[in-house]
């Protein structure tokens, strides 16, 4: 076990800069006060998870103390990060997740969801393949459920303002049902990008195709 005081991870090939740790040298200054926790710090801990995860091919078998010890990071830095076992498990799988576009086209809904929807491809290695079938599994521990949730929120609403904002704009009628059309677009792209289902539909125009599909289907639903 590394030292419970250190947020320097010790592992070979994870060794990170601790982002808390005093620095001896005379010369060097002080870290102000207040300054935000290294992002690599919390990468390694997230990376030890996922690396957990994958080797015991469930959640339930993955402990802070576990995680601790991989990514050489004290149990108390990671429980100033996340509070519980089931946020850090929640927060691991999440990053496994594209980023959510810093941009949007705004030029039509259909160029919008297309740019989503391929904000949402990932190609996946053979252990973040095993740590999605866990993600599957998983939604049956209330804890790490709890925290899904919370996070997965966030896409659902960037989604949900995407069709909002076309619907302002008369693309869309004002009844749409927003809940539904998120869904529909989110999880046929999660199917088959993220849990890696039907395999023979991913081709290089899949998400125009998907996108195009989607809109023909909500055709009763456009403005005219």
């Amino acid at each position: 076990m590394p030292p419970e005081l250190s947020e320097t991870p010790t592992v070979p090939g994870r060794a990170v800069e601790d982002d808390t740790a005093q620095n001896t040298t005379a010369a060097a200054p002080a870290p102000a006060k207040g300054r935000p926790r290294s992002e690599a710090v919390s990468q390694s801990i997230l990376e030890a998870t996922l690396d957990l995860i994958a080797e015991h091919g469930n959640i339930t078998d993955v402990s802070v103390e576990g995680v601790a010890e991989l990514s050489g990071v004290s149990k108390a830095s990671i429980y100033r990060r996340w509070a519980s076992k089931g946020e850090l498990i929640a927060a691991a799988m999440e990053s496994l997740k594209a980023p959510l576009p810093t941009q949007m086209p705004r030029t039509s809904l259909r160029d919008d969801l297309i740019h989503l929807g391929n904000s949402m491809v990932r190609t996946f290695g053979p252990r973040d393949v095993k740590v999605v079938k866990c993600m599957m599994l998983a939604i049956n521990d209330p804890e790490y459920q709890h925290h899904h949730k919370r996070l997965v929120e966030h896409r659902r609403k960037f989604v949900r303002d995407t069709f909002a904002y076309w619907i302002e704009r008369g693309e869309l009628r004002p009844d749409l049902d927003l809940k539904l059309a998120v869904a529909m677009f989110i999880s046929p792209l999660l199917t088959i990008y993220v849990y890696g289902q039907y395999a023979d539909v991913q081709q290089p125009d899949t998400v125009e195709r998907f996108v195009d599909s989607l809109i023909g289907g909500l055709g009763t639903a456009l403005a005219r």
